[in-house]
């Protein structure tokens, strides 16, 4: 969604709206990410000082994924609660730009869907060294006589 600095100045402190969002050309350029659904955004904007808002956000979306091992699709929910914000203040680094007089949270949404996108997905349940505490019987032969010595 994308707003004026005068629009948001008229609509006071602590505006919320919902919205749907068609994200799945953006996420398109990712090879793991086979389709999305609509993206479902729950906003609330609360002033911060001049010309500088935070996005409180609540973002869910389903992502079919390709399996990293197999290249099946795998669906995948995505839920979570994010805050940005948003400045025209260089000095703020961790503020995402207002561009000119208009605020956009379009990339600050898809930026917390990629961080909460996982690296890698995978069905073929594989077990990890640490998942696996049975003892092994499949002793290389060459070391068997070593396991007397202990």
């Amino acid at each position: 969604m994308k707003f004026t600095l005068a629009n948001l100045r008229k609509l006071g402190s602590n505006y919320s709206f919902d919205e749907e969002m068609d994200l799945s050309k953006e996420l398109d350029g990712f090879e793991d990410i086979k389709s999305s659904s609509l993206c479902k955004v729950h906003t609330t904007i609360k002033e911060r000082g001049e010309e500088t808002y935070l996005c409180i956000f609540h973002i869910e979306i389903d992502l079919v994924l390709e399996d990293s091992v197999t290249l099946e699709e795998i669906p995948y929910n995505i839920t979570v609660d994010a805050e940005e914000l948003f400045s025209n203040d260089e000095n703020l680094d961790d503020a995402f730009p207002i561009e000119g007089i208009t605020l956009d949270t379009k990339e600050a949404i898809l930026t917390n869907i990629l961080i909460n996108k996982p690296m890698a997905t995978s069905n073929t349940g594989y077990v990890s060294d640490e998942e696996d505490d049975s003892p092994s019987d499949n002793i290389n032969p060459a070391f068997a006589k070593l396991k007397d010595l202990l």
